[in-house]
């Protein structure tokens, strides 16, 4: 009996030492396990209407290429669906190309880097036609580089640059940025107070851009 009893014991205790916890299983982030937690990728990020079609429609719909009139290869590249007709792998192509098919098409300078690696993100989050409206517009402190020129870079400088100065107008940099706004042809064209409505062929500046365009004036332009 003493033989029997102490077999149960034993056993009881090897049960007991063999005993597993459950694994853990990681899915999709949200596991239990903090030191292996994925952050998931940030989705629609990037806006179509304020950020990628001036991007595009200022290199690439152009009088003479891809604009409305002139349908180069029967593309029409200011609108979504115009540029959905296209294609995203195309774009990237003919955007980062190094051949005389490029967009813009030489001598224009190349669309820069950061402008490449945004169109990028957009079609990396699925190239969706999401539109916004920012709720907050600041206005503090209106200066070139941190207000200014992003609306260039944007809107402007695909259409006015050194390799081609559509009007006579350059805003591919300060200074002639700066001239061009302190004679009044940036905000009579903005404005549509007079002059032709810019940016042509393109959404419009929305009111908080035209603002600090307009703040930045009156204060002289301060880079």
């Amino acid at each position: 009996m003493k033989i029997i009893f102490y077999s149960i014991i034993i056993l009881l205790c090897l049960i007991t030492a063999c005993k597993h916890e459950p694994e853990l299983v990681q899915l999709g982030g949200n596991s239990t396990d903090t030191t292996h937690t994925v952050v998931p990728v940030q989705n629609d990020s990037v806006c179509f209407n304020t950020q990628i079609l001036p991007l595009i429609t200022a290199s690439c719909a152009q009088s003479g290429c891809h604009d409305a009139i002139t349908k180069e290869e029967g593309l029409t590249l200011n609108s979504y669906n115009g540029i959905m007709n296209m294609g995203t792998s195309d774009l990237v192509k003919y955007i980062t190309t190094s051949s005389s098919k490029r967009m813009p098409p030489p001598p224009q300078p190349k669309m820069d880097t950061a402008s490449i690696n945004l169109i990028k993100r957009w079609i990396a989050e699925g190239a969706k036609n999401r539109n916004c409206n920012p709720s907050n517009c600041d206005t503090t402190n209106v200066a070139y580089t941190t207000h200014i020129a992003p609306v260039m870079n944007t809107y402007c400088k695909g259409c006015h640059n050194t390799s081609n100065l559509g009007g006579g107008v350059n805003l591919d940099n300060y200074l002639s940025t700066k001239t061009n706004t302190l004679t009044g042809k940036m905000i009579c064209a903005i404005t549509a107070n007079g002059c032709a409505i810019m940016p042509k062929g393109g959404p419009s500046l929305s009111s908080c851009n035209i603002r600090k365009i307009q703040i930045w004036a009156a204060n002289n332009c301060p880079q």
